[in-house]
């Protein structure tokens, strides 16, 4: 009994020698190989989540920016938004798009860019001018790259009704009927809301090229200095009656 044991402790031993030098000449061939590839998809796997990890970091950089870009409310930072990250989302188009805005809402409340409750400058013609030429270089910059997709048309319209209020702008009635006419065939499927609200537009513009006929000067100033005729004749019936008493001595 003690034999037939002692040698199946001897066979085991044997068994496990081997498996033990097959697992030593196995890592000495094909160990090494294993290991690079291991460590190749864990290194990729970390490079994958690095990235990520950066462009939602780099995301939410460029949405930051175009937020501090509007608070400031000055064209040139949406500008820059629009060149810096183009590549994320619509910033590209939403950063002209404001740009433009910011020149448009000086033209119409006739304060120079930058002016606020402390520091009031008028707008002079020669930067009215200045900003109706970079509001419409801006528009025309967010539509000349449609691509006609369902995801653009309402930054398309933006730009073709900021175009055509330029146009409006510069008494051009004919340059923004055109504009409105885009803008109803880019938005009639879509938005037809939108598509109506252009035709109304295109309605009244003919109201817009009728030229509104200011008084002189001298005009004003002559009605000012003007005096008022009093009329003799009485209104009152009562005082008709008094005057009568009066005359016939009663």
């Amino acid at each position: 009994m003690d034999r037939k044991r002692l040698k199946d402790i001897q066979t085991a031993d044997l068994s496990e020698s081997n498996i033990n030098e097959d697992f030593l000449h196995w890592m000495k061939t094909k160990g090494p190989s294993y290991v690079l590839i291991i460590m190749i998809v864990i290194a990729g796997y970390m490079f994958f989540v690095k990235y990520n990890q950066g462009k939602v970091a780099y995301r939410a950089e460029a949405w930051i920016a175009y937020i501090e870009a509007s608070a400031s409310g000055l064209p040139a930072s949406h500008e820059d938004v629009a060149q810096t990250y183009a590549d994320i989302d619509a910033l590209y188009k939403l950063g002209l798009l404001s740009a433009a805005d910011g020149y448009m809402r000086s033209v119409i409340i006739g304060k120079t860019i930058g002016s606020n409750a402390n520091i009031t400058s008028v707008l002079s013609n020669e930067d009215r001018i200045f900003y109706l030429q970079k509001a419409d270089s801006l528009y025309a910059l967010t539509v000349e790259d449609d691509d006609h997709s369902e995801e653009m048309t309402l930054l398309i319209i933006t730009g073709l009704n900021g175009r055509a209020s330029v146009a409006e702008s510069n008494g051009d009635i004919d340059a923004a009927r055109s504009f409105y006419e885009a803008v109803i065939a880019r938005s009639q499927s879509q938005y037809p809301a939108l598509a109506q609200q252009a035709q109304r537009r295109i309605d009244t513009l003919d109201v817009l090229a009728e030229a509104i006929v200011l008084p002189t000067d001298a005009e004003v100033t002559a009605r000012n200095n003007q005096v008022l005729q009093r009329d003799p004749a009485p209104i009152n019936t009562s005082i008709d009656a008094l005057t009568d008493l009066t005359e016939t001595g009663q």
